[in-house]
C-alpha cells in the first residue's frame, strides 16, 4: 500500500477525505493527517509519504508554500492540490512544482480515483513492482471476462470496473497475454459457444445471444475465423461424429 498524507485545515473536510473512498481498494492507505502546513512538515520530517493531498488556502504556510518547501527539501511525494475555486495562478504554480492534479471542492470522487490510478502506475514503475502488478492485473482482467463475457463489455467497461487507465490496461494486457483484449474476449466467447453447440439443442442465433453477440452474422464470422467453419456446419459436424 502507498501512504497518503492529508493536509487540510477544515476538520470536516479532513475527516471526510478519509472515508470518501475505500483507499485500500486502489492501493493506498491514509497514513497521516495534518491541520496545517507546519504540522505537515513536522510529519514529513519523521516519515515519507508517497502522496500528499493538500488544500491551498491555510493559515501561516499555505498549500503552495508547503509544496515549495517540500521541493526545496527534495521531498518527492506525489501531490494533489485541493481548492474551493478555480485559480489560474494556483494551477500554474502547481504545474511548476510537478503537482499531479488540481481538484476542486466538493471533490469529484471519480476524478480522485482516476488521479490515484495514474499515480499508482508511476509509483509501481518507480518501485519496481510493475512486473508482478502487471501479471496480477492480467489475471484480474481474465477473471472479469470469465464472469461477464455474456454481457456487453469492452476494454473501456473493464478499465472502469478495475479503476485503471484504458490505454495502459490495453497495453499491459497485450504485452503479458500475447493478444489484444478484443481478441481474447472473442476467444472466450467462441469457446463458450462451441460448448453450447456441442450440447446439440441450441439454435445458432440463441447461442450467439447467450455468449454476448447481438449480431449473428458477426458471431458466425468470428466463429469461422477461430474454428475454420461456421457454427451451423460445426453443429452438423458434431452430429456426424
Amino acid at each position: 500500500m502507498y501512504s497518503v498524507l492529508i493536509v487540510e485545515d477544515e476538520s470536516m473536510i479532513r475527516n471526510g477525505l478519509k472515508v470518501l473512498i475505500v483507499w485500500e481498494k486502489y492501493g493506498f492507505v491514509i497514513a497521516g493527517a495534518a491541520e496545517s502546513g507546519c504540522r505537515a512538515l513536522e510529519l514529513m520530517a519523521k516519515q515519507h509519504f508517497d502522496v500528499v493531498i493538500t488544500d491551498v488556502r491555510m493559515p501561516r504556510i499555505d498549500g503552495l508554500e508547503l509544496i515549495r518547501i517540500m521541493r526545496e527539501r527534495k521531498i518527492d511525494s506525489e501531490i494533489i492540490i485541493l481548492s474551493g475555486y478555480r485559480n489560474f495562478e494556483y494551477a500554474r504554480t502547481g504545474i511548476k512544482y510537478g503537482v499531479r492534479n488540481y481538484l476542486l471542492k466538493p471533490i469529484d470522487t471519480e476524478e480522485l480515483i482516476k488521479t490515484l490510478s495514474t499515480i499508482r502506475v508511476g509509483l509501481d514503475q518507480k518501485s519496481g513492482r510493475v512486473e508482478n502488478d502487471d501479471n496480477e492485473l492480467v489475471t484480474r482482467v481474465k477473471s472479469y471476462v470469465a464472469l461477464h463475457y455474456s454481457e456487453e463489455i469492452s476494454l473501456h467497461t473493464v478499465s472502469e470496473a478495475l479503476h485503471y487507465n484504458q490505454v495502459y490496461l490495453g497495453r499491459v494486457f497485450l504485452k503479458k497475454s500475447g493478444s489484444s483484449f478484443h481478441d481474447y474476449l472473442n476467444q472466450v466467447r467462441i469457446r463458450q459457444a462451441a460448448g453450447l453447440l456441442t450440447e446439440g439443442r441450441h439454435m445458432v442465433s440463441d447461442v450467439a445471444m447467450q455468449v454476448g453477440y447481438k449480431d449473428v452474422n458477426y458471431f458466425c464470422r468470428i466463429f469461422k475465423s477461430i474454428y475454420g467453419k461456421p457454427p451451423s456446419k460445426y453443429k452438423t459436424h458434431l452430429k456426424n461424429i
